[in-house]
């Protein structure tokens, strides 16, 4: 537009400084054509005197002369005014052509980067959509995997529960059953095998339906174990000598059959084999659980991969969304700006081709005029031009007496007209007004002249209208950029506060997962702890049975060697059942046997307090362990939903700042718009001063020029 505006400015610029020139022109035309007429009459005058027929001639070839320099001076501050106008030409239609050119070729590159950019975008969501499964799916077989493992984890505590209480059954059958048929027959303590044999039957009874007995130990074996486990009086031999029925019926299976130790090999079989499968399931749980910890790491491992991917290819995503948008205004902008080109080059081209054939055209005519002007000094300085008037003196001589007074009657008529319009033209006509003719030439003369003020008129009319029009406009253009500058200005506050206000955010979230991260670690240490203490309880609880099993071994050695079984059987922790009160007592020694009982039974109730306390450490740490896993897998999963929230706090707060760069970019914009049209407004306010300044006065001078020549033409056309 400023360029447009430029351009027609100089374009008025030069028209408006060829008013002048081109009136003198046509008002020295007018003058050597009233000249002329006037020396005609005067030479026909002037017959009475010589001299004044030279001087009339040397005024006139003067000035031809005069209107010579003139018209070449014209031509040349013409020409500089052309060369300039043909300068601009040629710069401004190289520049816009090269901006055409440039303009075509963002564009094709604009498309293309459109083109490709949407692509990327379309495989963007492709990705983004298989990560998103990706990660579902792997959080789905976490969960999997450790359903699979609680449930595997439960079978094996319960297999091993079942396996110990067997392994437990058939040791304390073993011991019951180690040394049968030997020792005294009668004994006191063989009385007590008996009887803890009835105990340990329905133990062995539930071992017969597990799996393991069914696949370790062989059919006729199992009829045996049915056996002994159905009959087990048929095991044990008949007493000898004369015993009470009191006696026998406390004790009514008699001595133990030598069948006990095939009972005893077939338990010890049973015993290897519980212990065998503990052992297998033992490794299997640890290889299992070893397998789950590494599974679980793999998969946090995939998972945080596939997470960081698809931050990544959503921040990916949002850049090259912005990138295409800015690419899609670059490209409109682009065209707008091509087209707008493409038509001030169009509209320049063919100005400056009619201004280059007006311009041919007032050279030639020029020209023309100039060898007209030089063939009349030519013709009128030559000495047979003066010879011819010489000899024309004495002709003509009563046309000249008869129109010496109006001669002088036009002069004072013309100079009068003159004084009152202020007028140069008329006033160099009034001075070489010497004697009255014919002046049609001079008539002609005039009504060019005031056609071509009425063309001026129209043309100072035009161009006021012009600048009045696009300083309006300019006016208008600048208000609505400086409102459209504020408003991005607030805009742009606005954004700026909230992009803070999630930047504060951002800042807590990354602090809450920070701390969400340092609970599962001190979670995880604290359980850690746990179980390193538990573990230690363990050893020191199974230490001190071992410590009490000893102690309590020690003090009923002597009672076992000496066939005492009254403290055996008070410190035994082998019975299931109460021991039936016997029909007699021994007279035989049994040592401090009141004192070593005590002892003994308060070395089995601390043995039993940390079997116990074992027994319940574990339950307590399975527990624990399950709160731990549930503990931790909430955290997990609060940490994943913060991770979540903070990656959509990013995203916005990008998306944010991304508007703020668009919004500032717009306004930065509409800031160098508004510079354009500053620099629009003091072009105009240079190139339209003369609108305010001199429209008026040119007007009204005009004005009177053309009434001045109106009345003088009426004067004249009165004189013919």
């Amino acid at each position: 537009a400023q360029a447009v505006l430029v351009h027609e400015s100089r374009i008025q610029g030069a028209r408006c400084k060829s008013h002048i020139p081109i009136a003198m022109k046509f008002g020295d035309m007018i003058l050597a054509s009233l000249a002329l007429a006037f020396f005609h009459r005067s030479v026909v005058a002037s017959r009475l005197s010589t001299v004044g027929s030279s001087d009339n001639l040397k005024k006139i070839v003067t000035l031809l002369t005069d209107l010579q320099a003139k018209i070449e001076a014209d031509g040349a501050a013409e020409q500089k005014s052309y060369d300039k106008f043909a300068c601009w030409c040629e710069e401004t239609l190289s520049e816009k052509a090269e901006a055409i050119s440039t303009a075509k070729e963002d564009i094709d590159k604009l498309q293309t980067e459109i083109i490709s950019l949407k692509g990327a975008l379309a495989a963007h969501a492709v990705d983004i959509k298989q990560l998103e499964k990706d990660i579902a799916a792997n959080v789905e077989s976490q969960r999997e995997a450790t359903e699979v493992r609680e449930k595997e984890s439960e079978a094996y505590l319960e297999d091993k529960n079942e396996n110990e209480q067997c392994i437990g059954a058939l040791e304390a059958a073993i011991t019951v059953l180690t040394g049968a048929g030997t020792g005294a027959k009668k004994g006191f303590l063989e009385t007590l095998q008996e009887a803890q044999l009835l105990s340990v039957v329905a133990g062995v009874r539930g071992l017969l339906k597990r799996p393991t007995v069914q696949h370790s130990v062989d059919e006729q074996d199992l009829q045996v174990v049915r056996h002994f486990v159905d009959r087990p009086e048929d095991f044990v031999g008949s007493r000898t000598g004369v015993i009470s029925a009191a006696q026998i019926a406390n004790n009514p299976f008699g001595d133990y059959a030598p069948q006990s130790t095939q009972i005893q090999g077939i338990l010890k079989g049973m015993y290897d084999a519980f212990t065998a499968d503990l052992e297998k399931s033992n490794t299997e749980e640890a290889e299992k659980q070893k397998g789950f910890e590494d599974l679980m790491k793999t998969k946090k491992t995939e998972l945080a991969t596939l997470q960081d991917t698809l931050d990544k290819n959503n921040m990916d995503e949002a850049e090259k969304t912005k990138k295409l948008a800015d690419s899609k205004t670059a490209l409109d902008d682009t065209k707008a700006q091509l087209e707008a080109d493409e038509a001030f080059f169009a509209a320049t081209k063919t100005s400056c081709q009619e201004k280059a054939t007006q311009w041919a055209q007032r050279t030639r005519l020029r020209t023309e005029e100039l060898q007209g002007v030089a063939k009349a000094i030519e013709i009128l300085s030559s000495p047979e031009a003066e010879e011819t008037f010489k000899k024309a003196e004495t002709t003509f001589l009563q046309i000249s007496a008869a129109n010496s007074q109006s001669g002088t009657s036009v002069y004072d008529r013309l100079k009068a007209l003159a004084t009152k319009y202020s007028s140069l033209s008329l006033a160099r006509i009034a001075a070489t007004a010497q004697s009255g003719g014919h002046f049609d030439r001079v008539l002609v003369a005039i009504d060019k002249m005031i056609a071509m003020l009425r063309e001026e008129a129209q043309l100072d009319v035009k161009d006021r209208d012009f600048c009045e029009r696009k300083q309006g406009k300019n006016k208008n253009d600048m208000e609505d950029l400086n409102y459209d500058i504020e408003k991005a200005k607030q805009t742009i506050d606005r954004l700026e506060n909230e992009a803070k206000e999630l930047e504060a955010k951002v800042e807590a979230q990354e602090k809450e997962i920070k701390t969400t991260k340092k609970n599962i670690k001190e979670l995880t240490e604290m359980r850690e702890k746990e179980e390193k203490e538990f573990l230690q309880a363990v050893k020191d609880d199974t230490d001190a049975i071992a410590l009490l099993d000893e102690a309590i071994v020690a003090m009923t050695k002597f009672y076992r060697k000496n066939k005492m079984p009254e403290l055996l059987q008070s410190g035994s922790v082998q019975a299931a059942d109460p021991q039936p009160e016997l029909a007699f007592k021994d007279g035989k020694y049994g040592g401090r046997s009141g004192e070593s009982k005590g002892v003994v039974a308060i070395l089995s109730m601390l043995k039993e307090d940390f079997e116990k306390e074992i027994k319940t450490g574990r339950e307590e740490d399975a527990v624990a362990q399950a709160n731990f896993e549930k503990d931790r897998q909430s955290l997990f999963d609060t940490l994943e939903a913060q991770k979540e929230l903070l990656m959509n706090t990013k995203k916005e707060l990008s998306e944010m700042k991304l508007q703020i760069a668009d919004v500032t970019e717009h306004k930065e914009q509409k800031g160098k718009d508004l510079e354009e049209e500053e620099k629009m407004k003091e072009s105009l306010t240079k190139n339209c001063a003369w609108v305010k300044s001199h429209f008026k006065s040119r007007r009204d001078k005009r004005q009177a020029e053309i009434d001045g020549l109106i009345e003088a033409k009426n004067f004249l056309a009165g004189m013919e």
